[in-house]
């Protein structure tokens, strides 16, 4: 690949051998790296990010040649990818081209290129995010030959990321199959990427490797591993749902990976004499032939019994079609995975939106659809609850959390990245982004706007009639006129479903703005008589913002009814933090009440300040001999009591912060 070289890579690239020379530790230096490259403003730019994985890669292959440790140069790549500093993507492309090859040679190469991609090899939402992230992608297509190898452009970062998955296992299964001489029983006699020296010429640099029968032993030791990877791969729920989309959509490359997976299952004898459990091999391929026997929509009825049984068709007698559903199956399929605890704990958010953009790529649909897709499954999720299985396992509270919240961040997810990416100095460009931009506000707008014709769907839950009612009073408010800033509710006979909901969450993110109120059919009452009474929460949210003490009869009130208001959130934050001993202990009472669970506006906020009153430090000045921590025992005590109701966990989980 060309070289993308800039003063800044230099001067990291000289620092790195001096790094080396003088043992300094990996954490050291990338701390080092990373306060030099944001002194200069070079840290996040995509030049550098690749610049730097070059640079990488170089020193790692060219480590033992130089006489410095190999073994360090690895731990910098390492401790680099944890810190974000280089792409991790763009780095194992270039090892994987160099290392593989050289695996029978290199073998502890090999093994330490393994732990990197099992580490960082998919993290790539962060990646997918960067302004001018389609460089990275271009360059990775270039050295791996994505686009031409698999028929579709990996300039979208949808199509990129599946791939660039099929891509990774596809190597994979290519080396153990090698490693056993098992490519002679395919149709090609060979690796769809290089996996012998003699296919390749760049980065050709001398090894002096351990003793011969030691790299025998660490050979096979790779062998078993290699396999463990592509099993671990394989029950990763994700990794399943991104080749479901490779399956789908690239049957004919797919056919031919999974030809070598049935050689691989068939054939080897490091996997059979594994522990390894076959399951999750054998259930690639019976849907791979699952996918050539069965029409779309059967398939769709055995991927997943609860999407099948409720197509995506609406109360007008317009149904979209079993095989329009099938499309978004995967959405509905990681709901559910997040709630049963069958995934790891995780953020939710850039996962969710990772699958959308995905989805909506592959399927090559409108964003319009793509939004409608995940509406849909998400207000499903929460009406699934009407029969919840009994058990101390979620209930509706965390689904509640899944629609209004993390489906919300999602979407901003995607909003805030086609936003980024108007950064750009050429004006035209800017300008065809900006238009990209609104354009997907508008399909946001369309997407919620078609989701009122699902009224039956979108009643709400008995425990949250009185919250949807109040989302849709106060948008008939504003529409008549009425200044509902006082706290007062007129009697408007206003009834609402879970659309008025999802709308406030949106607004509340700046995604829409009071202009929904005006939908046809948003709503649907007048004001009738001025019956100026304040409900007891917004009486008491306002008391407490004009200065009210928390005594116990007002903390009743505010643990019962969410905040409304980041102002309202913030303040009681500020009590906890810096009142009296009492308030102390009122306000993390009131914070983990309904404000954390039904908060859905502002949930975000509030599950990082309660980790951050459960984070407490000693001050600087801190002289004491005991620690702070037992002077805050008393609100740590109601904190960690507070949340410990089976639906407060995955909440955190889902936010990115378990």
């Amino acid at each position: 690949m060309a070289s993308l070289s800039s003063p800044w890579v230099e001067w990291a690239g000289e620092y790195t051998k001096a790094a080396q020379a003088e043992a300094l530790p990996p954490n050291e230096w990338a701390a080092r790296v990373a306060t030099a490259a944001a002194a200069a403003g070079e840290r996040g730019d995509v030049q550098f990010s690749a610049g730097l994985a070059e640079m990488l890669a170089r020193v790692v292959l060219s480590g033992e040649s130089s006489g410095a440790a190999p073994a360090a140069a690895w731990k910098y790549a390492e401790a680099a990818l944890a810190a974000r500093l280089a792409s991790p993507a763009l780095l194992l492309t270039l090892l994987s081209s160099r290392v593989i090859p050289q695996r029978v040679a290199r073998p502890t190469a090999y093994r330490l290129y393994l732990e990197l991609l099992r580490r960082h090899g998919f993290k790539l939402c962060f990646q997918m995010k960067a302004a001018n992230s389609n460089k990275i992608r271009q360059l990775i297509d270039d050295n791996l030959n994505l686009s031409q190898i698999f028929g579709f452009s990996a300039c979208e970062p949808g199509v990129f990321i599946v791939e660039f998955v099929l891509c990774i296992l596809w190597q994979l299964v290519d080396t153990a199959l090698d490693d056993e001489s098992l490519l002679e029983l395919t149709p090609e006699k060979k690796a769809q990427w290089p996996t012998r020296p003699q296919d390749i010429s760049a980065f050709e640099v001398s090894f002096s490797e351990q003793k011969p029968e030691k790299i025998e032993k660490l050979q096979r030791m790779n062998s078993v591993i290699t396999i463990e990877l592509i099993g671990h791969l394989l029950h990763n729920k994700v990794i399943t749902r991104i080749l479901s989309l490779a399956r789908e959509n690239m049957q004919t490359q797919w056919g031919l990976f999974t030809y070598r997976l049935r050689l691989l299952v068939a054939n080897s004898s490091t996997l059979q004499a594994s522990t390894m459990s076959l399951v999750a091999f054998q259930q690639l391929i019976l849907d791979d032939h699952n996918v050539h026997g069965e029409n779309k929509h059967s398939l769709h009825k055995k991927f997943h019994p609860m999407v099948a049984s409720n197509p995506l068709s609406s109360p007008n007698g317009h149904c979209l079609g079993g095989s329009y559903s099938a499309l978004w199956t995967p959405i509905d399929m990681y709901l559910e995975d997040c709630l049963d605890g069958s995934i790891a704990a995780t953020n939710s958010i850039e996962i969710l939106s990772g699958l959308v953009k995905a989805l909506q790529a592959v399927n090559r649909s409108s964003w319009h659809d793509a939004f409608m897709a995940l509406w849909i499954a998400s207000v499903r999720l929460v009406q699934r609850e009407r029969e919840p299985i009994e058990g101390p396992v979620p209930h509706l509270e965390t689904r509640l959390c899944m629609l209004l919240s993390i489906a919300t961040l999602a979407v901003a997810d995607i909003i805030e990245e086609a936003d980024s990416r108007c950064g750009e100095t050429d004006l035209s460009s800017h300008w065809k982004q900006k238009t990209a931009t609104d354009d997907l506000r508008k399909e946001l707008m369309l997407s919620l706007q078609a989701l009122g014709d699902y009224e039956s769907l979108l009643v709400p839950p008995p425990c949250i009639i009185s919250a949807a009612n109040q989302a849709a009073s106060k948008a008939a408010m504003l529409v008549s006129g009425i200044n509902s800033s006082s706290g007062y509710m007129e009697s408007i006979n206003e009834t609402g479903n879970m659309r008025h909901l999802i709308v406030e969450s949106c607004i509340s993110r700046n995604l829409l703005d009071t202009s929904a109120y005006y939908w046809p059919g948003y709503i649907n009452g007048h004001v009738n008589s001025m019956s100026h009474a304040i409900p007891s929460q917004l009486a008491g949210w306002a008391a407490f913002m004009k200065g009210t003490p928390l005594t116990q009869s007002l903390v009743s009130v505010l643990v019962s009814s969410p905040a409304s208001s980041l102002a309202e959130l913030e303040k009681l934050f500020e009590v906890a933090v810096n009142g009296s001993d009492d308030d102390k202990v009122s306000a993390a009472t009131v914070l983990c009440g309904a404000t954390l669970l039904r908060g859905w506006n502002f949930q975000e906020h509030t599950v990082r300040l309660v980790v951050k009153l459960l984070s407490h430090s000693d001050p600087a000045d801190y002289s004491g001999r005991e620690s702070q921590l037992i002077k805050h025992g008393p609100m740590l005590n109601v904190i960690l009591t507070g949340i410990s109701p089976v639906d407060y966990a995955p909440i955190f989980s889902f936010h990115g912060l378990v």
